[in-house]
């Protein structure tokens, strides 16, 4: 559930013996939208996008990544983005140096389709991802610093300002710990210059893997503006059984001229092979002011899709 390629290429670059060559991994990522109340043409449509990443750690301790949009095959797209490029230094013991684009440790939402949630995308990452929209997907481009501080992880970042001000930057500070075993939490905070956006977030999340009941996991996202956005939040409930799995996710935000969007999305996936996932789901949105939709991505209607993602 969580996003977290940084910490992933904390955790390669802190590896020893880490793999020098390069290693090739990637996804297909292939909708069939059954039902759209606000674009029924787009009934029975199929599409399909793909990410190919690369990523490699010489034995001297630094991380290269570079991952690969392929979007919208079917509907005229296909162009290809650079989603991420970074490298990640192992600059002493318990200390990364992380520079270049890459995936915003902020949130708690992944931004690929096999890690997501769900088909579609939660209110707090498509907050957070509409105050990058100068970048291709959540992602930020600058530098950060993460370290060991006693049981948690501190995260220091450096970045451009999120809604692409010139001559402005971002700060954000991040805080990871888990306290107990099966609990995560996390707390972000970030700048923004930039009016018109949340002009300064603050995100509380957590996820508990729920003791005594295996597969049943419990996870919560706030996020907090300064402007425009009051709070948006997320309530996630899953339970996952072999390959079967179910999904409850409840979403709200709240604007500061009184307005509220909200949306209920439940899924159920089936893992078909290793590699090869179908994911039902249907997402049911109201918003009192459609004009404040854009900050977040709240399904005004409702929408039913089948997705089918492969890995390699």
């Amino acid at each position: 559930m969580k996003k977290k390629l940084l910490p992933l290429a904390i955790a390669a670059a802190m590896t020893p013996g880490f793999a020098a060559a390069a290693d090739v991994s990637g996804f297909v990522d292939v909708m069939y939208n059954i039902s759209s109340d606000s674009d029924p043409t787009t009934d029975g449509s199929f599409d399909a996008n793909a990410e190919v990443d690369f990523i490699a750690s010489p034995a001297d301790g630094v991380t290269v990544r570079v991952d690969v949009d392929f979007a919208g095959a079917t509907a005229g797209g296909g162009d290809a983005m650079i989603e991420q490029a970074f490298f990640a230094w192992g600059a002493t013991e318990g200390v990364t140096v992380i520079g270049g684009v890459f995936g915003n440790p902020i949130g708690m939402e992944c931004g690929d389709a096999p890690c997501m949630w769900g088909t579609n995308g939660g209110i707090v990452g498509n907050a957070l991802n509409g105050q990058t929209s100068n970048l291709d997907g959540n992602n930020l481009a600058g530098l950060a610093v993460a370290g060991d501080v006693g049981p948690a992880t501190v995260t220091v970042a450096y970045v451009n300002e999120l809604g692409g001000m010139a001559e402005e930057n971002t700060f954000a500070l991040i805080v990871n710990g888990s306290p107990v075993e099966g609990l995560d939490l996390e707390l972000g905070f970030a700048t923004q210059e930039l009016a018109g956006g949340t002009e300064g977030v603050t995100d509380i999340n957590a996820s508990w893997a729920v003791p005594g009941v295996e597969g049943l996991s419990v996870a919560a996202d706030i996020l907090i503006g300064s402007e425009v956005l009051d709070t948006a939040s997320e309530l996630m409930i899953n339970y996952n059984m072999d390959a079967f799995g179910v999904g409850v996710r409840i979403e709200d935000a709240s604007y500061a001229v009184g307005d509220s969007n909200s949306r209920t999305t439940i899924h159920g996936s089936y893992m078909i092979a290793s590699n090869l996932t179908a994911v039902l789901e249907i997402a049911d949105g109201t918003v009192d002011n459609p004009g404040m939709s854009g900050i977040d991505g709240i399904a005004v209607d409702g929408v039913t899709t089948l997705e089918l993602i492969a890995t390699f």
